[in-house]
């Protein structure tokens, strides 16, 4: 059900709104440096309200900190071993991986209830993968999303697994720069 023929190897990286990647600046000073570097204040789309902002600041990278102006998220980061580094602490895949299932389940319970259908064994997994092509520092990301919907029928289940993944705002902002596949299970 992937809605970008592309496999994450055959894409360049892109950033929002498929504008290409731009490196960060190497003196990060926290949140709101995107929309310094681009020109977009406010990042919203065209007739979209803003309903709610997070702002988060990384120290470090990937053997840093991030936390969030709010305090309630405040987390180490180390590189995976998979990636030659100590592990032992979070990394920005799995914030990715984590925000995303959170996000997707809300829009197929939304979804779901417009249907008539109630979510309240369903739940949503995701995996995300970091990918390189080559030996260049050539990264993009690649991501799989599995629904589980016990006690539906496939076919309804999946109508309304596509369904919420056009309405997730995730899934709407990695759409065409992020190889998404979406399974049932």
């Amino acid at each position: 059900m992937s809605h970008d023929g592309r496999s994450g190897r055959e894409r360049p990286g892109t950033g929002a709104a498929g504008r290409p990647y731009r490196p960060m600046a190497s003196d990060y000073s926290g949140p709101g440096v995107e929309a310094e570097l681009t020109g977009v204040i406010g990042g919203g789309e065209a007739g979209y309200d803003t309903l709610y902002t997070a702002r988060a600041s990384s120290t470090g990278g990937r053997s840093g900190r991030v936390r969030t102006d709010d305090g309630l998220l405040d987390l180490e980061m180390r590189a995976p071993e998979q990636l030659g580094g100590p592990g032992g602490a979070s990394n920005p895949e799995q914030l990715m991986a984590a925000a995303y299932a959170a996000c997707f389940h809300s829009s197929l319970t939304l979804v779901a209830g417009q249907e008539g259908v109630d979510t309240t064994n369903a739940s949503v997994d995701t995996v995300v993968e970091l990918r390189r092509r080559g030996r260049r520092d050539d990264y993009v990301i690649g991501v799989d999303v599995t629904v589980h919907l016990p006690e539906v029928e496939p076919r309804l289940a999946g109508h309304i697994a596509e369904r919420a993944h056009e309405h997730c705002p995730y899934s709407r902002a990695l759409l065409g720069n992020v190889d998404v596949g979406l399974h049932l299970a």
